[in-house]
């Protein structure tokens, strides 16, 4: 493209050629506002349309309406919006990073924020699920509606801020889903797990996550100075977070999350156990022992100490060590042992790696932690390092491969998020009030606790029908027929009570 020549065009006279622009003086007063001194526009048909448009601009943002020029999407998001999100979690900060660098920047980065529709939006969304076919890990309608919801929440600040006139997140069409319900251990694998964990050096912590729905930050957070031996009671002030690769203690993650937490006598008890042998490790680090420092959610350093968890050096712990540990000691539970080398159908000898338990005798075969046939081993021999050869008594049902197991009621995958859930689902089906059971986890409201709960509800709800009709007196009780010759059965006079009258049941 040459050099506009403006005025000088020789073909300026002729009909429909060229284009009109503007160019207005900010007033002094309001280039603050704007944050600059000159308004500008171009590709006008007509004088008439340049002037109008930038009269109209000109009044926006004399009205306060910001004019946000060639402000993109993506620039709006990552150098304005997201740094002024001062109280957001790390994690939360994170994941938001992720949205706007995977799901927005390719799709509608470049897009000029005053020009976003809810159409574009829209089309992005779908064009992600179009790119799903060649992801090595697919974007789910639940990843889209996460993503939205971000999004509408930046638009919504946009709106407030007078930069842009409405929301065009709003009335946008998401993909339907159902959010998968939270399915976590019953009792009976909560107790397996934490006896299995009973001889860990964490063995308390994992007792104040799985019976009391203490989150793992705040658990790494918890400090002896808020324990409260005489009442048997364990406050929540902080938590240890990890964002990326760096650490820092927030507070809990909601306002409700400063709370107390009544604990029980084993649980009381696990706890002096373990501050005991927290001594021991103390009295051998010596002046050495520091629990270390880290920032806060204003980045000003905090020295911490008096914490209940901490590696043997006396040092905080990091979450995903503590998440790490925990999986390790369940995939233990229940478990022998594990094939070491891919046998077929038919074979009466197998290889497996370390013995967790005395291997003779008939154990279930497993496969990604699902049942897949039985195996009885009658002898074993003992091969370099910790490998071992078993023998059946008899030929194996079905080929197993390398990472197969052997063992006895092995428990499912879980986060250790999940054992927080599972402390929630015993005490609703225990029948613990729903506010009390919001309460202990720290929730902003029983709504939060019902909305994740709602499926696990179902027996308290059973209970409290039954509750309230055994509550209400009946002059008589309205048996339902159970058997056919019970329903064939025509009730006569002499059935009917003396005084009462012969009802139709329904």
């Amino acid at each position: 493209m040459g050099k506009q020549l403006g005025l000088a065009c020789p073909k300026l006279k002729q009909r429909g050629h060229g284009k009109w622009s503007f160019r207005l003086r900010v007033p002094d007063e309001l280039v603050p506002l704007v944050g600059k001194q000159w308004l500008r526009g171009s590709g006008y048909a007509t004088s008439k349309a340049a002037e109008d448009d930038g009269l109209e601009q000109l009044a926006k943002v004399r009205a306060g309406q910001r004019s946000i020029g060639g402000l993109t999407v993506d620039t709006y998001l990552t150098d304005l919006w997201l740094p002024g999100k001062r109280r957001l979690r790390p994690t939360t900060l994170s994941r938001y990073e992720q949205y706007i660098r995977l799901h927005i920047r390719p799709y509608i980065g470049i897009m000029p924020l005053a020009a976003l529709r809810s159409d574009h939006l829209a089309a992005a969304y779908q064009r992600i699920e179009e790119s799903n076919a060649t992801r090595a890990r697919p974007v789910g309608p639940a990843t889209i509606a996460d993503v939205h919801a971000m999004l509408k929440t930046a638009l919504t600040d946009a709106v407030h801020q007078r930069m842009i006139p409405f929301n065009p997140a709003d009335g946008v069409e998401l993909p339907e889903y159902a959010r998968q319900e939270v399915e976590p251990w019953e009792a009976d694998e909560v107790g397996a797990f934490l006896d299995e964990a009973a001889s860990d050096r964490l063995a308390a912590m994992y007792e104040l996550i799985a019976l009391h729905g203490v989150r793992r930050g705040e658990a790494c957070g918890a400090s002896w100075p808020g324990l409260a031996v005489d009442r048997s009671v364990l406050r929540i002030t902080q938590q240890i977070v990890k964002r990326d690769t760096e650490y820092g203690v927030w507070p809990p993650k909601t306002r409700s999350g400063k709370r107390l937490v009544d604990l029980d006598a084993t649980t009381l008890g696990s706890l002096l156990a373990h501050k005991l042998r927290q001594d021991n490790e103390r009295d051998v680090v010596g002046p050495g022992w520091d629990n270390g420092t880290l920032p806060d959610e204003h980045g000003h350093p905090v020295k911490l100490s008096g914490l209940m968890f901490t590696r043997p050096d006396g040092r905080y712990l990091d979450p995903q060590f503590v998440t790490r540990r925990m999986q390790q000691i369940a995939r233990r539970v229940g478990l022998c042992t594990t094939i070491r080398e891919a046998a077929p159908a038919g074979a009466t000898e197998v290889v497996v790696g370390v013995r967790y338990r005395p291997a003779e005798g008939t154990w279930t075969l497993y496969r990604d932690r699902e049942a897949i046939g039985e195996m009885t081993v009658i002898g074993v021999t003992g091969m370099r390092g910790s490998r071992a050869l078993l023998h059946l008594a008899e030929p194996l049902p079905v080929d197993l491969g390398v990472g197969d197991d052997l063992g006895e009621r092995l428990l499912s995958r879980r986060r250790l998020h999940d054992l927080r859930h599972s402390s929630a689902s015993i005490q609703l089906a225990e029948g613990v009030d729903i506010a009390l059971v919001s309460k202990r986890l720290g929730h902003s409201s029983p709504a939060i606790t019902g909305s994740l709960y709602v499926h696990l509800l179902r027996s308290s709800g059973q209970r409290a029908a039954e509750v309230v009709a055994a509550a209400v007196p009946r002059r008589r009780a309205h048996n339902v027929p159970t058997t056919t010759a019970e329903t064939s059965k025509a009730p006569t006079g002499a059935d009917v009570p003396p005084g009462q009258s012969l009802d139709r049941e329904l």
